[in-house]
């Protein structure tokens, strides 16, 4: 395994660390590259939120070493104006940007690698942007998002108020949900209120519709991209039972193609090291399928 850090992007403003499994290869001068070839896959690994390249708690480093012990070369990278990046011009939109940062990465991870397609996990707001690039990129053919949107179902509020019957002052959380319920049904527009996923301020300025966020899945799935959803038990209120992605996207058909995973007892961060664990071993089960090496593909947890 060998790491260079490297600078790409517009003025090499950008900032990424390439992780490579051992053996020859290509690559720009000063650079070592993976010998992987034009077949193989490379991985980007996003900030999640405003954390360094790192990941939390070091997760991305870990994860890109294990990747390279399965012969899959990585670029963890800072956004620009996170970590080591340069800040941004604000010539484009904040998302707008980091559309374009994660194709800069695709770009120097394929130049020192030599590699042509690409699976992209994030984390957080990074699960957003990698979303976004798939989007409007066709080489990547890999998506793996961790806590991205949550949509929630009926069942989702019967359980988490159900949950909340066992906790201190449930009658006051009852009046406040009940007068929230009600000042959303007078401001509704569009499509139901209920059908949109939770807005997470300070992450995003938007959020998709689900039958927005329905559509373009469905389009990646088209185009042959492996999807796979991993959720935290971070957010119980939103996203709080198996099959809830099932469930909220059966209607539009594409429930049962995407494999989902509920781990209620991680938190967001995976902050001890059996959580990490376990997070790294389906990251990295997903990569090796999609890079057509060993492992297997994200499978539902059981409940």
């Amino acid at each position: 395994m060998r790491e260079v850090t490297i600078g790409f992007g517009e003025n090499d403003g950008l900032v990424g660390t390439v992780t490579l499994p051992d053996g020859p290869g290509r690559g720009p001068a000063g650079a070592v590259g993976a010998g992987t070839g034009a077949g193989g896959v490379g991985l980007v690994l996003t900030n999640a939120g405003i954390v360094h390249r790192v990941g939390p708690h070091r997760i991305n480093v870990r994860i890109a070493r294990r990747l390279a012990e399965q012969g899959i070369p990585s670029i963890r990278f800072d956004l620009g104006g996170h970590g080591d990046s340069a800040r941004l011009t604000g010539q484009h939109s904040f998302e707008a940007q980091a559309v374009l940062d994660v194709r800069a990465a695709l770009d120097a991870l394929g130049s020192v690698a030599g590699v042509e397609r690409f699976a992209v996990f994030g984390l957080c707001s990074g699960a957003y942007h990698a979303y976004e690039t798939a989007l409007v990129d066709e080489r990547i053919v890999g998506l793996l998002m961790f806590d991205a949107y949550r949509y929630p179902t009926w069942k989702t509020h019967v359980l988490h108020y159900l949950n909340g019957a066992r906790q201190p002052h449930f009658a006051r959380r009852v009046l406040g949900f009940t007068r929230r319920a009600v000042v959303a049904l007078g401001h509704r527009e569009g499509e139901d209120a209920a059908l949109r996923a939770n807005p997470e301020l300070g992450r995003v300025n938007y959020i998709p519709t689900r039958s927005a966020f329905a559509a373009g899945l469905r389009s990646l799935l088209d185009r042959g991209v492996n999807i796979a959803m991993i959720y935290s038990g971070g957010e119980m209120r939103n996203y709080n039972y198996r099959k809830q992605f099932r469930d909220t996207f059966a209607p539009f058909g594409i429930g049962d193609r995407i494999p989902a995973t509920f781990l209620p007892h991680v938190d967001h961060q995976a902050s001890t090291l059996a959580h990490q664990a376990e997070l790294m071993r389906l990251i990295v089960g997903w990569s090796a399928s999609v890079a057509g090496t060993a492992g297997t593909a994200v499978a539902a947890a059981s409940a």
